[in-house]
């Protein structure tokens, strides 16, 4: 896992990232800002964010704090010319606007370049309703995340948005196709008690400890 320390010794990491060319894919992604306003481009903005994030900084503000905190580190790496690091609004405003299923995309994608067997072998998938990301006051729901979540490394290898938690069985479903590893147990909730989820892991090359319940009582 990339870390704040990871700029002061530790190589690995960041040379898995330049192998995936991280960087060149966050280019790709729209920037709704107009061109006046793009002091920081937007894979410099999405760059900081995933050191950030994954160094345990969570939120618009600890972004902003860890691109202060490690300002010469960043300015060396990413080579910004202007020697300036994106303040908090900024990281806001990008954050806000970008296609979050691409760039969770993209994040995956980079993750299988690095990503190891673990002495666990265990996944969870879970769905839950994330605090705080009503958008307005009327707003009756929460927004709902699906993840698979090494518990060992603890890393999130894939994450999905879904309106509800209804519509989970047929995102696992989806999210089956696309899951990199093979050889893990994956445990689920009574909700993926289906035929079609469970043939999906199967196929993927996986197994599953999932609760059984009334819904399928031939499974």
């Amino acid at each position: 896992m990339i870390t704040a320390d990871s700029y002061k010794g530790e190589k690995s990491y960041t040379i898995r990232m330049r192998e995936f060319k991280l960087r060149e894919a966050l280019q790709s992604l729209k920037d709704i800002r107009r061109g006046q306003a793009q002091q920081h481009k937007i894979d410099v903005v999405l760059m900081i964010t995933i050191m950030a994030t994954m160094s345990g900084y969570q939120g618009y503000r600890a972004i902003g704090d860890f691109a202060k905190r490690y300002k010469e580190e960043i300015v060396n790496y990413l080579g910004l010319e202007k020697g300036r690091v994106p303040s908090y609004p900024t990281v806001r405003r990008v954050l806000m606007n970008i296609d979050h299923q691409k760039f969770g995309d993209i994040f995956t994608q980079w993750m299988r370049h690095y990503m190891r067997q673990s002495d666990s072998q265990w996944i969870s998938v879970d769905g839950k309703a994330i605090k705080g990301t009503k958008q307005k006051e009327e707003d009756k729901k929460l927004a709902h995340l699906v993840s698979f979540f090494n518990s060992d490394s603890k890393e999130v290898i894939i994450a999905r948005k879904t309106a509800s938690k209804s519509n989970e069985i047929p995102l696992v479903q989806e999210m089956m196709e696309e899951f990199p590893l093979k050889e893990f147990v994956l445990t689920l909730d009574a909700l993926h008690c289906q035929r079609k989820t469970l043939k999906a892991i199967k196929k993927s090359g996986n197994e599953y400890v999932i609760q059984v319940k009334e819904n399928q009582k031939k499974s």
